[in-house]
């Protein structure tokens, strides 16, 4: 009876063994490399990324699905015939570092995992005296700029020097309360304004409308430069 108990006791082992391989047996994991097309990008681009997705032994796996992460932003795309995915955002970031995080997974391998980053410039600094300084703020479709009046005249016409550009605004300077003797001469305090440009338009605001949008963050600091334009008071 023993002989015959320890031999059922050997076949039911067996079994669960057998079970238990059989189970755990996949066709391996998922090897995932990611990168950016390129590791740093201007405020006013937009990231690609890419990627390959191969088996353990390094042959491409096509028809994965790849979840791909980065800021607030998730997207799924799947591998082609060679391994390779491609993501293209039209998201335009502000400056900082940012964290790509990818999943991979398909039926009958092991997830893949990866991550990559890249970094958003700031854009060009531009310098008005030794005392102050803007750097351009691109919010989508808007890019706002700190601006130095430079000249006035009888018919309260401003000239505003922004970024790499000089433009004229009609009837513009009596709207910010800002007299000529407040900018004739370079000193500590100079006479700024907003510039805001939206298409191939300007329009011009008080300085606080920038520093205002300087201490806001994504989504708000657009929605408050979007409210800004929207809300302008042409000048008469």
């Amino acid at each position: 009876m023993k002989i015959i108990a320890i031999g059922i006791l050997l076949v039911i082992l067996l079994t669960f063994t057998n079970i238990n391989i059989s189970e755990s047996s996949t066709l391996g994991k998922l090897i995932v490399k990611v990168k950016p097309e390129s590791d740093m990008i201007a405020a006013n681009q937009s990231p690609v990324i890419v990627g390959t997705v191969t088996n353990e032994g390094g042959k491409p796996v096509e028809n994965v699905k790849v979840r791909i992460s980065f800021s607030s932003i998730t997207i799924y795309s799947t591998t082609d015939s060679d391994g390779n995915f491609r993501y293209a955002s039209n998201v335009k970031l502000t400056t900082g570092t940012y964290v790509v995080n990818i999943v991979a997974s398909k039926e009958g391998y092991g997830t893949g995992y990866a991550s990559t980053r890249y970094f958003v410039q700031a854009p060009k600094p531009v310098t008005y005296n030794n005392k102050a300084s803007g750097l351009p703020l691109v919010l989508n479709d808007y890019t706002v700029y700190l601006g130095k009046v430079t000249d006035w005249n009888l018919e309260t016409t401003c000239f505003v020097k922004f970024g790499d550009e000089y433009k004229r605004f009609l009837r513009a300077c009596d709207l910010y309360a800002l007299a000529p003797d407040d900018f004739k001469s370079d000193k500590k305090t100079i006479s700024t304004v907003t510039v805001i440009k939206y298409g191939n338009d300007y329009r011009l605001f008080a300085a606080s409308k920038y520093f205002d949008a300087l201490n806001l963050v994504g989504d708000a600091q657009v929605a408050y430069i979007s409210s800004t334009w929207k809300n302008y008071t042409a000048p008469v």
